[in-house]
């Protein structure tokens, strides 16, 4: 872990003098720019103000495609974002995993598309640090007969597959960028998603009824550092906090002596590494 470090360190030495600029804002990159992570999508732009990106990770398996258009460029910027993916396949192969009582049912996840569109708006809070305010949307088209339902499980993988599974995610979210030295940028983001209808709550494998059914809000916050390396690429750590509702229960003793099950939400709590590769 410590040589690990040293070598993160060592090899921040060869960066660029140039700032390390802000990521995930509205800013479309320049014509043959290109960045790409082991979790974060591959982007590309092959037009000045225009650029495409897909996760490589599923693309084979759950082809993706998202385009980004710069409408405004200045002290604001203002992009509009258009997608399409078809995760049908990829799902298909996590029966015995996400789905353990499918590995041998009849129930299966139909042929689908998910449409996506989204706005994002940034400005220069001031020279060294960027604001971004998001708004996106990707429902579910069935193409056959479909099975999916919620896994009401964590948060964040609740989120990445809230359209296919429960047909809507919507998203509002906000976020500031802020660079402390030229190699060194942190950046916090919050996001509160709508998806749509979880299902009732479930008790020793028992449908409870709609009056203990499953909130589709879903809060995110992220907090994390990007430290350049060579020239363009960037180390990213963090952590990501996420609340949400799992239909757990809370045993709690009332006023008058009695014990009950008291809802509660769940919160969750996990590291975020990448690596980003990025060249002009």
């Amino acid at each position: 872990m410590k040589a690990a470090l040293l070598a993160v360190l060592l090899t921040a030495g060869l960066a660029s003098a140039q700032t390390l600029p802000a990521r995930n804002t509205a800013d479309v990159g320049p014509r043959g720019s290109w960045s790409v992570g082991v979790f974060n999508p591959l982007r590309f732009s092959p037009l000045e103000g225009v650029e495409f990106e897909t996760h490589p990770l599923t693309f084979f398996v759950a082809p993706n495609v998202d385009a980004r258009v710069a409408l405004l460029r200045s002290s604001l910027r203002l992009t509009a974002e258009a997608g399409l993916s078809l995760p049908t396949f990829g799902l298909r192969l996590t029966k015995g995993y996400l789905f353990p009582l499918w590995a041998t049912s009849d129930n299966d996840i139909g042929w689908m598309l998910i449409p996506r569109l989204g706005l994002v708006l940034s400005g220069d809070a001031s020279p060294r640090g960027v604001w971004t305010v998001t708004a996106d949307a990707a429902f579910r088209v069935k193409l056959g007969p479909n099975s999916a339902a919620p896994l009401n499980t964590y948060a964040p993988l609740e989120v990445l597959l809230a359209a296919p599974l429960t047909g809507l995610c919507t998203r509002v979210g906000g976020a500031y960028d802020h660079a402390l030295t030229r190699r060194l940028r942190v950046r916090g983001e919050v996001n509160l998603y709508l998806t749509g209808s979880q299902g009732d709550l479930f008790v020793s494998g028992r449908d409870v009824g709609a009056l203990a059914s499953v909130s589709p809000l879903i809060a995110t916050a992220h907090v994390g550092l990007d430290l350049a390396v060579f020239r363009h690429s960037r180390v990213t750590l963090g952590v990501l906090w996420a609340n949400s509702d799992q239909g757990a229960t809370r045993l709690t003793v009332g006023a008058d002596g009695y014990s009950e099950r008291q809802r509660v939400r769940s919160n969750d709590f996990l590291p975020t590494l990448d690596f980003i590769w990025a060249g002009l």
